[in-house]
């Protein structure tokens, strides 16, 4: 069994495939025209995964690629491998029909081949069940089978179960439970209508409010995709009662089930139970061809059917033929392969189950029957206490699929995932899996969840890296420390719940995301890229990057989920405007669904969606964090002045990004204080920024004549104060103050910076535009910007200055977060810190929200943010310097 050690040929062997592996192409010339010509998305999804191998020989339960690598396949096609693959006895039955010459498509004719075939299966059926119609796939079965009920019944109505998959034909996919596959099909159609799975009450309720419309019920007897959970007992006798008694077919979907699978010829003889109808497939063409059938009783025979339902190749000699030899396998020696499939499922099934033992925490669950199970991982994400990758896949569900990538990759073994059910692994080989195959698959499984229980994501996800840029190897002494979990946070009855959005900033961001990688930042950034890659359309845009309590110096809380996009800045901004913001928009969506009231955007999340107002129907209020980062900025800069006994009066202030949000509003600020004001526009649409700067301008204006009471007047808020007096225009005080120099535009900061006693950055550039050559002697620069504007070579070539990270607060309390942002322990950026001060403000939220901030809204979240237990963090020498982190 697995829990035997592993020889040191064993280990030996492991790493000459891991060797070997990690020398095949990312992307040969195959799957290079298979992404182009064929399907570019499930080329991404299989890339991502790390699974984009191109296999070129199969013999039985082994798959060999262009280099010769050797893989144990335990996907088994999804049930389409009964006896592996190339089996001898298929390629007998291919090579009869090339040699007797026969017609295979043959119509309008008697089909022999198909009849033979009808036959067989008949005689195999449960029950009554002897009429058999042919076609070409599951899909095409369970079309047939509902055509089936509704003209024997003349009723509409199909009623089905939730996660059950049933195919994706239109018919097919109307009976699936699963609404995210079906919308954009516009599917269902009309006549259909979902219940829970194994309820029987719920079944009991639908055929009496429709006693007397139901055609049908469909069901699986172990849903598959569904996530491999088999119908408890008693359900399908209930469900066969209620439909005898309301004259209702039962179709018993046995295409994946049936011919073998559960260790039973079909899954429903576990049941006692006979259907009407049984959908088949998958098993029935030996590994070989595409064929289904509908097996039923001829009471559900009617002649609209038997005329009006037919199909080109439904029936063709070639697959019937196959069809028979795999019927003819199943049932040689009284079922002898079935019967070891039940003893072959049983062994397995006791090896998955001690080994969810060794790991209770990663392994929720291992069920199923025969050689289809299911090994359920925890997406509990509390059972990785570090910030990770680890940690955000057990989220997301992901965890299963990287699993899967890995394991292919590092142990030659196949596994997949379950459609609908991320987060299980899929156990699927063909029936005559032998005993030391499952060992194998046992062992393999074991140490790839040791890995993820030692929290080892460097081993982990290496193989997703270029060959050249993967981290040496560590030694594997074979311990395991076991999982470290997480302090179980959940919020608290009445306890305000808010959520915030973030990304990476820079290439230090990347890096601290997983520090367990031990790779710089770049090589990260590929990984991510490459992970990206394989989101699946039920995966959440953002990944979960922590929990947290806030406790504030009033004696109040609030609990936060903060999120992060896989994207880092340059990245959005090089996406199409609506993809990004669909991005934020999929983000938020996700956290008011896990129950946030409040969210709140960071950085280029809220420079994408145009400060919030791209996004559409959200049901809770969402901010920007620019208000209170305007406060913290100000605050920030003016401290910076005073430590360099700057006089604020007389100096000159110098805004890059002048014209945006924060930038315009920390000039409003800014300008009752300082002597004179230089806004710097963007210069990549000069046109726009000099109308931009120029309306910034006027409102600079406009604040300081309604000021009502400006104390610590500036030079330049005194002109205006003395021309408001003389009744001067808006207009006419601009062009004045203009003319005298203290209230100036430009959009060359190159020009502008060494004038500048004061820098502000406020900018949404990821370009490092303060460089040390250009800043005056003894300023003060303070800069929000992320990813920064200013670089780390201009502290050190610049010590005469005073350079400050502005919108950096401490906690109520200096408290930890428990989340990694780079930032020194006990200190938050103000964009997050203001999403927990609005957090208490529930009953009156407001919120900061477009282009234009309000000077009232600053000051009164820095009046709360002061009452709370912010305050502003300026770093000294002896604290430790930025590392980089998920930035807001």
């Amino acid at each position: 069994m697995a829990s035997t050690p592993l020889t040191s040929t064993a280990e030996e062997k492991r790493a000459a495939l891991r060797a070997r592996l990690s020398g095949v192409a990312a992307r040969d010339e195959t799957a290079e025209r298979y992404r182009r010509h064929a399907n570019p998305y499930i080329a991404r999804m299989l890339d991502g995964l790390g699974i984009d191998v191109h296999y070129v020989r199969g013999e039985g339960t082994r798959l060999y690629d262009g280099a010769g690598n050797e893989y144990l396949d335990f996907a088994g096609a999804y049930g389409a491998l009964p006896f592996g693959h190339n089996p001898p006895q298929m390629w007998k039955a291919i090579s009869a029909v090339q040699e007797s010459g026969e017609p295979s498509i043959t119509l309008p004719s008697v089909l022999g081949a198909s009849a033979l075939l009808a036959e067989r299966l008949a005689t195999v059926a449960p029950g009554h069940l002897d009429q058999v119609w042919q076609c070409n796939s599951g899909a095409e079965a369970v079309e047939a089978a509902l055509k089936l009920a509704r003209a024997a019944t003349g009723r509409q109505l199909v009623v089905s179960t939730r996660n059950s998959f049933h195919g994706k034909t239109l018919g097919a996919l109307s009976a699936t439970g699963r609404p995210r596959y079906q919308t954009p099909f516009g599917a269902p159609s009309a006549g259909f209508h979902h219940i829970p799975f194994g309820d029987p009450r719920a079944l009991e309720r639908i055929f009496d409010e429709h006693p007397d419309d139901i055609a049908a019920f469909i069901v699986e007897p172990v849903q598959g995709e569904g996530g491999i959970v088999p119908a408890p007992p008693g359900y399908l006798s209930t469900a066969r009662e209620l439909c005898t008694r309301y004259g209702a077919k039962l179709i018993v979907d046995e295409v994946q089930t049936g011919l073998g699978r559960t260790g039973r010829m079909f899954a429903c003889e576990h049941h006692g139970v006979v259907p009407d109808i049984m959908p088949l497939a998958k098993a029935l063409g030996g590994g070989m061809v595409p064929i289904g059938a509908v097996v039923f009783g001829e009471d559900s025979l009617t002649e609209d059917f038997g005329l009006r339902h037919t199909s080109t190749f439904g029936g063709n000699a070639f697959c019937s033929r196959v069809g028979v030899g795999a019927v003819d396998l199943l049932t040689a020696d009284d079922q002898a392969l079935v019967r070891q499939v039940a003893q072959r499922g049983e062994y397995l099934l006791t090896g998955l189950r001690e080994i969810a033992s060794r790991h209770p925490e990663l392994v929720a669950d291992v069920r199923g029957q025969g050689l289809l199970l299911g090994v359920q991982l925890s997406d509990d994400p509390d059972l990785h206490a570090q910030q990770g990758l680890f940690r955000s896949l057990a989220d997301q569900e992901g965890l299963a699929g990287f699993l899967c990538g890995y394991l292919l990759r590092n142990e030659g073994i196949r596994l997949a995932p379950a459609y609908f059910a991320n987060s299980v692994l899929r156990v699927e080989p063909p029936l005559n899996v032998t005993e030391a195959d499952c060992d194998t698959l046992l062992g393999a499984l074991d140490r790839g969840l040791n890995v993820i229980e030692r929290g080892d994501s460097a081993r982990f996800f290496a193989h997703l890296l270029p060959a050249s840029e993967r981290p040496a190897p560590r030694e594997d002494d074979g311990q395991v420390s076991g999982v470290t979990r997480a302090e179980r946070l959940r919020p608290r009855d009445g306890e305000p719940r808010w959520a915030f959005i973030a990304h990476p900033t820079d290439l230090a961001s990347y890096e601290s995301y997983d520090s367990r990688l031990q790779l710089p930042g770049e090589q990260v950034r590929v990984l991510f890229d490459r992970m990206n890659q394989c989101r699946n359309v039920d995966t959440a845009a953002a990944m979960l990057v922590g929990r947290c309590r806030v406790e504030t110096d009033t004696g109040e809380s609030s609990y936060g989920e903060v999120f992060a996009l896989p994207y880092g800045a340059q990245r959005l901004l090089d996406m199409p405007s609506a993809k990004s913001a669909a991005l934020v928009q999929e983000a938020v969506d996700d956290a008011v669904a896990r129950g946030a009231q409040l969210v709140g955007l960071g950085a280029y999340t809220s420079v994408i969606t145009a400060n919030a107002t791209a996004l559409r129907n959200v049901q809770v209020p969402v901010t920007t964090g620019n208000a209170y980062t305007v406060a913290a900025a100000v605050d920030g800069l003016e401290e910076a002045a005073r430590q360099q006994d700057i006089e604020l009066a007389e100096a000159c202030c110098v805004v890059l990004g002048g014209a945006g949000a924060i930038g315009l509003a920390s000039s409003l600020l800014l300008a009752e204080k300082v002597g004179r004001l230089v806004l710097v526009g963007n210069p990549a649409n000069r046109a726009r920024s000099e109308r931009r700067l120029a309306a910034a301008l006027e409102s600079v204006v406009g604040h300081l004549m309604q000021a009502d009471d400006v104390p610590q007047a500036g030079s330049l808020a005194q002109a205006v104060l003395r021309r408001t007096a003389s009744g001067a225009s808006t207009q006419e005080i601009t062009a004045e103050l203009v003319e005298q120099g203290l209230l100036t535009t430009s959009v060359d900061a190159e020009a502008v910076l060494p004038d500048g006693d004061l820098v502000l950055a406020a900018t949404s550039t990821p370009d490092q535009l303060i460089q040390p050559e250009l800043v005056k002697r003894a300023a003060a620069v303070c800069d929000v910007s992320q990813p920064p504007n200013v670089g780390p070579q201009l502290k050190a070539a610049r010590p005469d200055l005073r350079v400050v990270a502005g919108g950096l607060v401490r906690m109520p309390g200096g408290r930890h977060l428990g989340i990694d942002f780079g930032v020194p322990s006990g200190v938050t950026y103000a964009c997050t810190a203001e999403t927990m001060i609005i957090a208490h403000r529930l009953h009156d939220p407001v919120v900061s929200h477009g282009d234009k901030l309000s000077v009232d809204l600053v000051r009164m979240l820095r009046d709360e943010a002061r009452k709370l237990g912010y305050r502003l963090y300026l770093p000294t020498e002896t604290d430790q310097e930025r590392q980089g982190g998920l930035s807001s």
